[in-house]
């Protein structure tokens, strides 16, 4: 039983490991490309090793991004399955009565890593019949009755771990989730893995829904129609919780149970495990969706190679609870929600996004993104990232929306940040000019707080920041690639 015990547990190890290599690969997946203008439907074939995204693949097995597809709601509220990367991603600036302020984050990502997967599902089952009948065949040899007759329960287990391995674990969808509160004093973070069909992760359309284990957000009202693009997600509640105590030390684990009792697989601990963040929201809306760029069809470089569908909603109200170590406030503020999906992948060049979510004091919303490249000349420079495409989209108090090209809007780093990590200091731009003439818009964001890093499987900045400047407010901020 051992040795089929440690086969499953293998194979599983072996899954994660898989996981972490296809995410690593993915995840920064909205990146620039530099090279000579090609067409917007051309594959980008197979990246080289050199820029920060590594070997990564862009294939026509996975749905292409087209212009000409208008993003549809609720339809597109849903998981695209077919398409190679997805999130569903919401950030808030909350407040409570006594003046506290935080900045808060929950975010869904789904990856197709049918192409990644080194056998098909039916290649699994097939090679675990295989396995099976050898272990069948060895047991055969055994002189003993009884050694077979030992040897069943082990036999059973093993075709079962592989039987579900193959049904389930395989079928090319991975979930992540990621969550993150900033207080003035504390960085909470944790992020979650999963694989589709296992059950522990989802999107559901009726009622929407978004699940990752104990993390979920869901609609109130469960049967839409269609057009009913708003009440098909609000009003909605936000449950979850995370992050490990500050104040938590974990005691010596205690003594195991003999390994002679199935029992031994589990490692007990004396120290309960308690998240020191528990969230409970409430979100309703005062504003329509915004389908970004043209009527969701979202570019990332001037060429369009590398695009996606895109849209938000940037007037999202929230109250509810926030129970920090033991401790519930109560808060209330603005959040902001985009869900993207995409299939295209980055060349050797590209290295990453800084991208803002702001709500400005007369009540407009702005997003504004800057694709970022690797500059051979800057090597020696504060800074080593050139900017190579951006744009943004200005969203009036009345939900009317307008896309600023390139030409109109500069996003400059001014200062910038050290963040030390396993023992790499990474010179990180945290302060920022946007400036958008024709909006008459020139405003400062600064971080709300140092140390707004998340030390995640791909580490990113990503936290509150305040503005100032030709207007105020308050929004978020995440940097990727440095």
């Amino acid at each position: 039983m051992t040795n089929q015990l440690g086969s499953a547990n293998t194979m599983f190890l072996r899954f994660k490991a898989n996981i972490f290599l296809v995410l690593v690969a993915v995840c920064f997946t909205l990146s620039a490309c530099t090279e000579n203008p090609k067409d917007e439907n051309e594959t980008l074939g197979t990246s080289t090793p050199n820029g920060f995204f590594g070997n990564m693949q862009s294939s026509d097995a996975f749905t292409p991004v087209k212009r000409g597809y208008t993003v549809e709601l609720p339809r597109d509220h849903m998981s695209h399955p077919d398409f190679q990367l997805e999130w569903w991603y919401l950030t808030f600036v909350l407040s409570a009565e006594d003046g506290q302020e935080f900045g808060l984050q929950y975010t869904l990502f789904r990856f197709n890593t049918e192409l990644d997967a080194p056998q098909s599902t039916k290649a699994n089952a097939e090679n675990s019949a295989e396995g099976n009948a050898l272990s069948s065949a060895k047991s055969n040899t055994k002189s003993s009755a009884e050694s077979s007759a030992s040897h069943s329960f082990e036999d059973n287990l093993h075709t079962n771990a592989n039987s579900h391995i193959a049904r389930n674990w395989t079928n090319g969808q991975q979930w992540m989730g990621h969550a993150s509160l900033h207080t003035a004093e504390q960085h909470y973070f944790e992020e979650r893995f999963a694989s589709g069909g296992v059950g522990n992760a989802y999107v559901n359309q009726q009622p929407f829904t978004t699940v990752i284990d104990d993390w979920v957000w869901k609609a109130a009202q469960a049967e839409v129609q269609t057009g009913a693009e708003s009440k098909a997600m609000f009003p909605s509640v936000l449950t979850f919780a995370f992050g490990q105590s500050s104040t938590h030390h974990p005691v010596k684990t205690r003594e195991k149970i003999p390994a002679t009792s199935a029992y031994r697989l589990l490692e007990l601990n004396d120290a309960p495990s308690v998240s020191a963040v528990k969230i409970a929201l409430n979100l309703n809306t005062s504003g329509p969706f915004i389908k970004q760029g043209d009527n969701g069809y979202s570019k990332k470089t001037q060429d369009e190679r590398l695009r996606s569908y895109y849209y938000s909603q940037p007037f999202i109200n929230a109250e509810g609870t926030l129970n920090i170590e033991g401790n519930s406030v109560k808060v209330a503020g603005k959040g902001w929600f985009d869900h993207e999906w995409t299939s295209h992948l980055a060349n050797s060049e590209a290295m990453g996004w800084d991208w803002f979510s702001l709500h400005l004091d007369d009540g407009s919303k702005l997003m504004a993104f800057r694709m970022h490249a690797m500059n051979e000349n800057m090597k020696n420079s504060t800074s080593k990232h050139s900017e190579i495409f951006t744009t943004a989209s200005y969203i009036a108090k009345n939900g009317t929306k307008e896309t600023i090209e390139q030409a109109n809007v500069s996003i400059t780093p001014t200062a910038y940040e050290t963040i030390n990590e396993g023992g790499v200091a990474r010179a990180v731009p945290t302060i920022w000019r946007i400036q958008i003439p024709i909006k008459d818009i020139d405003v400062t964001t600064s971080p709300f707080k140092k140390g707004q890093w998340n030390h995640s499987l791909f580490p990113y900045y990503e936290g509150r920041v305040e503005i100032k400047g030709s207007h105020s407010g308050s929004g978020f901020m995440e940097l990727t690639g440095y």
